[in-house]
């Protein structure tokens, strides 16, 4: 994709006028929001961000930020055109018809997927998998009338797509968006789907006003600095989630530093030795790292230390990742055919340090 309005030279140090700019207004933000009022209120940190204050992020991967030259975004929808305040706007995202260059490579490279060419295919498969998750939504689309070779690959891809987006929500990232055919407006209350009538947004940076066109745009968001709340969850834990078969993925991305409380309950039975535990665990069935079996466990990312957690649990969280929660059992019975029923309760609360 060519820039047209950005020349190549223009964009040394957009990084850095991107982390300069916030580095200003975020440094601004937090001093304020430190200071607080005689009746516990705290300035709110969105305030402290100009109102057209946008990143665009572009399709090479620079970043141009600065303040927009417009107040509003007028965006045409089947019910009319809207002006968004750009102080409303989260984010932005151009749509495929606002590509068409992108649009008709999408096309073409499914084409090639059935190419007599062996060459022409792999390539071809290679770029759409590369292509991630912004084509996710074509591809889903998308029915195979190139044969059981398209097929093959198509399924393939789909296949890479979705692995990539589930690793993105396994470790608490923020997965890309999928491209849909519109334009599509980002506000706290509601999204807008249609076409952006601006082609063109000028930009006033510390280094000089900048042009840059919708078509070179990747998506644009406005940084708003929130007050993070704490995170509250009721997870249940089957008998046989052990660590070295599926423990239970709660969903929830911890970060280091945050305070974890967890207060756990229930029965799981030992049918096979006639007998149960509590989420304390059993003295003498062995153990897991050094853990009781039976005990109920915790552990943050795929390869995190597995910690203790019982009944109740109060700790701070040495790493970041997604929380599991398991029960430990000593290795040699995972593989046997034994059996166990029941299931523990948790109820979890992640702090994070600001929200205390």
């Amino acid at each position: 994709m060519k820039f047209r309005s950005i020349k190549p030279h223009q964009f040394i140090g957009l990084v850095i006028i991107t982390s300069m700019l916030l580095t200003a207004n975020t440094g601004k933000a937090q001093e304020d929001a430190g200071t607080a009022t005689e009746s516990g209120n705290r300035a709110k940190p969105a305030e402290q961000i100009p109102g057209n204050f946008i990143r665009f992020h572009m399709w090479d991967g620079s970043i141009v930020a600065g303040q927009v030259t417009i107040d509003v975004v007028s965006i045409k929808t089947e019910f009319g055109v809207l002006e968004v305040p750009v102080a409303r706007i989260k984010k932005l995202f151009p749509g495929l018809n606002s590509f068409p260059e992108l649009d008709k490579k999408i096309k073409d490279l499914i084409t090639q997927l059935s190419d007599k060419d062996f060459a022409m295919r792999e390539t071809a498969q290679r770029e759409l998998t590369n292509m991630g998750l912004q084509i996710r939504e074509q591809l889903a689309e998308v029915s195979s009338d190139g044969g059981a070779e398209q097929k093959k690959r198509l399924a393939e891809i789909r296949q890479a797509i979705e692995e990539e987006f589930e690793d993105a929500e396994e470790n608490g990232e923020s997965s890309e968006r999928a491209l849909i055919r519109g334009d599509s407006i980002d506000t706290p209350e509601f999204n807008i789907v249609g076409k952006i009538l601006q082609e063109t947004f000028t930009v006033n940076s510390k280094f000089g006003q900048l042009t840059v066109e919708l078509s070179d745009v990747k998506m644009a968001d406005r940084p708003v600095l929130e007050k993070k709340s704490a995170t509250k969850k009721n997870v249940k834990i089957e008998s046989d989630a052990f660590f070295q078969r599926t423990p239970a993925n709660t969903r929830i991305r911890v970060t280091k530093g945050d305070k974890i409380s967890i207060k756990a309950d229930g029965v799981v039975q030992w049918t096979n030795w006639s007998t149960s535990s509590t989420p304390e665990g059993l003295t003498n069935q062995g153990q897991f790292q050094g853990i009781q079996s039976g005990t109920l466990c915790a552990r943050i990312g795929s390869s995190g230390k597995i910690f203790k957690i019982g009944k109740a649990y109060t700790g701070v969280a040495k790493q970041s990742g997604t929380l599991y929660l398991g029960i430990a059992i000593q290795d040699s019975y995972v593989q046997q055919n034994y059996r166990w029923t029941g299931n523990y309760n948790a109820k979890i609360r992640i702090t994070p340090p600001e929200a205390e």
